[in-house]
This record gives C-alpha cells, sequence and structure tokens, in this order.
C-alpha cells in the first residue's frame, strides 16, 4: 500500500519529463500562424495630450472647490466605493453625482442635484 502513495508523483514527473519545452513548442507553430504582438493603448494619447489634460480635480480647480465636489459626491453616490475623491478628475466626479442625483426616487434629492440634471 506504501508504493501507491508515491504512483501520482511518478505519474507526474514521467509526464513532465516527456513534455516538450517552450522553445520546443513555439518552433513547431509556422511563423505566418503566431500571434502578433498587439498595439499598446499609451499610443492612443500624446505626451503632449496627457500634460494638457489636470492630473485630479484638485489641480484643475483648486482644493477648495475641488472638495465641495467631493462632499456632494459622498453625500448622493448611491456606490460602495465611489469615486469621489480629489485626486479624480472632476469630469469623473460630476458623472458620480449626476448619476446619484438620478438613481431612483429623485423627490428627496440635495438642492445641489438641480446643478446636474
Amino acid at each position: 500500500m506504501k508504493h501507491l502513495r508515491y504512483w501520482p508523483l511518478f505519474a507526474f514527473a514521467l509526464l513532465a519529463a516527456c513534455s516538450p519545452g517552450p522553445e520546443e513548442t513555439l518552433a513547431a507553430v509556422p511563423q505566418d500562424e503566431r500571434m502578433a504582438v498587439p498595439e499598446t493603448a499609451s499610443d492612443d494619447l500624446s505626451e503632449q495630450e496627457m500634460a494638457t489634460q489636470p492630473a485630479s480635480c484638485a489641480d484643475e480647480l483648486g482644493a477648495e472647490a475641488a472638495q465641495v465636489l467631493v462632499d456632494q459626491c459622498l453625500a448622493i453616490s448611491p456606490a460602495t466605493r465611489p469615486p469621489c475623491n480629489a485626486q479624480n478628475s472632476c469630469d469623473m466626479i460630476r458623472d458620480e453625482i449626476r448619476r446619484g442625483c438620478g438613481f431612483g426616487d429623485e423627490g428627496g434629492n440635495p438642492a445641489f442635484c438641480s446643478e446636474y440634471q
């Protein structure tokens, strides 16, 4: 019975020794059938375009105005982990406020929701 305990280990070692390595597998596939390397997403935006976009809402509006948006976002967002952070873009925060203001019964919404209709 003790010898059966080692049988799966022996079988795995035997199969691993017989299987081709990654170089042999790649060499067996013709060059034209290999997958092409996909383009990277960084090609979409140039460095200049990325530099002109504000890094955060606090950079765009200033700390105090960004904090007003963050507070509104936290007050109305239905999300468990909302993007209500001054380090996110102002557009992202405004979109979350707009979503929260339109969520469910709009009768009890705060007054600032009228700005996001």
